[in-house]
């Protein structure tokens, strides 16, 4: 969804904001759920067994609209164009006033700040209890981080009300997804595509670079849809869909694995504290087992029993004889 806000500089990341007249649909509530389950997938262990054990939770908080806008008009700076446009909050209001920016979204900065508070929250959480907490954050991270992989968050024309096509902005991503979500839109696992990103904000940046050209092929679609079925039924829908749905599932795929790089991103810079409730002794084994020589991952250092830092037979060994049984 987008909504207009007026937010202080101060309070970037802060809920107390004025929404204003500019909404539509998101990627429907079940949509960032199912992006947002799907990135579970990808999380290395131990990381994952927590969200693993919260899905439905943190997925069903990514489907809430969080405070603040999720959106940029990336194309009203012609700095995007000349492949200048700077990543820094700062640098961006100093060239064009704090009203200008917060007015054409800040999305991927909040996103940041989303990371670092979610960042904040696992390195001070020492009981399950504080883990339990910070799973709103982490849900409201994966929205953000969803809504600017939708090419429609990224322009002036978001609902193409400045090109023929107002009303496209729901028709493409709450109508349309809702017909092939189960069925033509799967996250396929990628632990390989999980990765430590030292700024969330450059990477949506260079993420935008790449989708906000999907633009001018949404609205291409809606044009052909039109034609083809002007009262928007099963015919419009199944042409909107055919013009649109491979780069469609292609973002669905990408917001997915940039959810999951923003948490772990999160959890590394807290310092891969181990997840309360931890995982049992023989979860560990599994999930840490890497083999001598061979560097244990991060979240492992209960499993390195001998300091030599891996994890490998002989650490399970000394694991095992620990174990007192139930």
């Amino acid at each position: 969804m987008r909504m207009r806000f007026i937010v202080l500089p101060a309070l970037l990341a802060a809920a107390c904001v004025l929404p204003a007249a500019r909404a539509e649909d998101r990627w429907g509530g079940t949509g960032h759920s199912h992006i947002t389950a799907g990135a579970v997938a990808h999380l290395p262990q131990p990381l994952r067994h927590f969200f693993q054990d919260n899905v439905a939770y943190i997925a069903d908080q990514a489907s809430n609209e969080p405070p603040s806008t999720h959106y940029i008009d990336i194309d009203y700076y012609p700095e995007f164009f000349a492949g200048t446009l700077p990543h820094d909050y700062n640098a961006l209001v100093a060239l064009y006033g704090v009203t200008v920016v917060q007015n054409n979204g800040i999305g991927p900065w909040n996103a940041g700040t989303y990371t670092a508070n979610l960042s904040s929250q696992m390195a001070a959480a020492t009981t399950a209890t504080a883990w339990s907490n910070l799973r709103p954050t982490a849900g409201a991270l994966a929205h953000y981080v969803q809504d600017l992989h939708n090419p429609l968050h990224l322009a002036m024309d978001y609902n193409g009300q400045l090109s023929g096509h107002t009303g496209i902005h729901s028709r493409y991503e709450s109508s349309m997804i809702t017909r092939h979500l189960t069925s033509d839109l799967p996250i396929t696992p990628a632990p390989n595509r999980c990765i430590y990103r030292p700024s969330i904000i450059d990477a949506l940046f260079d993420s935008i670079d790449v989708n906000y050209w999907y633009v001018d092929d949404i609205m291409a679609a809606d044009g052909l849809a039109k034609a083809a079925d002007p009262n928007y039924g099963t015919t419009y829908y199944n042409v909107l869909w055919a013009n649109t749905g491979t780069f469609t599932r292609v973002l669905f795929q990408d917001a997915s694995e940039m959810v999951a790089s923003a948490w772990y991103t999160a959890w590394i810079n807290a310092g891969a504290p181990l997840p309360l409730p931890a995982p049992t002794t023989i979860e560990m084994c599994a999930f840490c087992l890497s083999g001598p020589g061979v560097a244990r991952a991060p979240g492992c250092g209960t499993t390195d029993t001998d300091g030599d830092t891996d994890a490998d037979l002989r650490d399970v060994a000394q694991l095992q004889a620990a174990q007192t049984g139930p």
